[in-house]
């Protein structure tokens, strides 16, 4: 899956419009209509996941950031004393 973050954002667009009318090609609206909610819940769903990767990723970042400046504080009393 990394090789989808190198394509070029022109071909990307290109790739899925054809598969997108490949696809479709034989479907009924109904059936579309289906096969594209289902694609979306997807969609959303991995974007749901990403975003929760990122929050929790931040978090620790902070933590950590926390526990630098928390620890240069401890020092910075210590040569003050």
């Amino acid at each position: 899956m990394s090789n989808f973050s190198s394509i070029n954002p022109d071909t990307l667009v290109l790739i899925t419009s054809l598969l997108s009318v490949l696809i479709s090609q034989n479907l009924s609206t109904d059936e579309l209509n289906v096969l594209g909610n289902v694609i979306t819940q997807i969609g959303a769903s991995l974007l749901t996941k990403a975003a929760q990767q990122d929050s929790l990723q931040s978090k620790e970042e902070l933590k950590n950031q926390i526990a630098d400046m928390e620890q240069q504080l401890k020092n910075l009393k210590r040569q003050l004393c």
